[in-house]
């Protein structure tokens, strides 16, 4: 618990309960972010979608008590040809809910990337696949976006990246690598120069508190892997998809997306935590 700008500011982590006083009648700013998901392992892996994003503002009374959920990321794959796990769902309450970002697909095991709350990128195949789902369920506004497709084009062999909460993920197709979505900045209220909570966004200078990042898509050109959180990344927590070896894993306490492994063995990056947050006037 901290205080910012004349704000109190409760910062979930992990899961717990938000406890109210007798005396107290506020109406309380929310950011809720769900688990990333996971990326999908080689042939050409997809990246991760982002967990599901959700803000406003909801009165709460005295004597309150509500629980919080926060969600972990999808866990990381490591077997060939396997698709991403989806993340777990971040709530305040029943009603406010964020869904899990969805895993990446892979290139035989169903290479479409899975639904959530940013959906999965496609695995690479010969005759192109189609990405998951974002804003899945639905919510308005949207909690995240679709994550990219792959044409089946060569010679990058590239697979989709993940959705973010800020744009869908970039579609794998002949020397353009699938990067993911976009994540987003927290709202102003969050922003305290002191706090942890987020991840470097694109900008310059570079800017921080940035959530949601969907992951990068696997590639088999060295050269080719697809970036989290968008080109130039990783930005917002999404893990950048790799050529060989294992990839990137989405930050923990942001969402992000896990990346996508490319032509060689290897682990897919498992998705970021989720984190939710709470403000009111101090």
């Amino acid at each position: 618990v901290t205080v910012y700008n004349n704000k109190v500011i409760h910062t979930f982590i992990t899961s717990g309960s938000f406890i109210t006083p007798g005396s107290f009648s506020e109406t309380v700013e929310y950011v809720v972010v769900a688990g990333g998901g996971s990326g999908g392992v080689a042939d050409n892996g997809g990246g991760g979608g982002a967990g599901g994003y959700r803000t406003g503002t909801t009165p709460i009374g005295p004597g309150t008590t509500v629980t919080v959920t926060v969600g972990a990321g999808g866990a990381a794959q490591n077997e060939p040809e396997t698709r991403g796990n989806n993340g777990n769902p971040s709530s305040f309450g029943s009603p406010i809910t964020a869904a899990g970002g969805g895993g990446g697909g892979s290139r035989t095991d169903n290479t479409h990337g899975k639904d959530g709350g940013s959906g999965g990128g496609s695995g690479w195949a010969p005759s192109g696949q189609q990405a998951g789902a974002g804003n899945t369920p639905p919510t308005s506004p949207p909690q995240g976006n679709p994550g990219g497709s792959s044409s089946g084009t060569t010679p990058y062999y590239s697979a989709g990246g993940g959705g973010g909460a800020g744009s869908a993920g970039t579609s794998g197709s002949g020397t353009q690598q699938g990067h993911g979505g976009a994540g987003v900045q927290l709202p102003a209220t969050f922003r305290d120069p002191k706090s942890t909570v987020g991840a470097p966004g694109p900008g310059s200078p570079t800017p921080l508190h940035w959530v949601a990042g969907g992951g990068g898509g696997g590639s088999d050109q060295e050269a080719g892997h697809g970036e989290g959180g968008g080109s130039g990344g990783p930005y917002a927590g999404g893990g950048d998809g790799i050529y060989s070896g294992n990839a990137l894993h989405g930050l923990e306490n942001t969402g992000g997306g896990g990346g996508g492994t490319g032509a060689a063995a290897g682990n897919s990056g498992g998705g970021g935590s989720g984190v939710v947050l709470l403000a009111y006037p101090a």
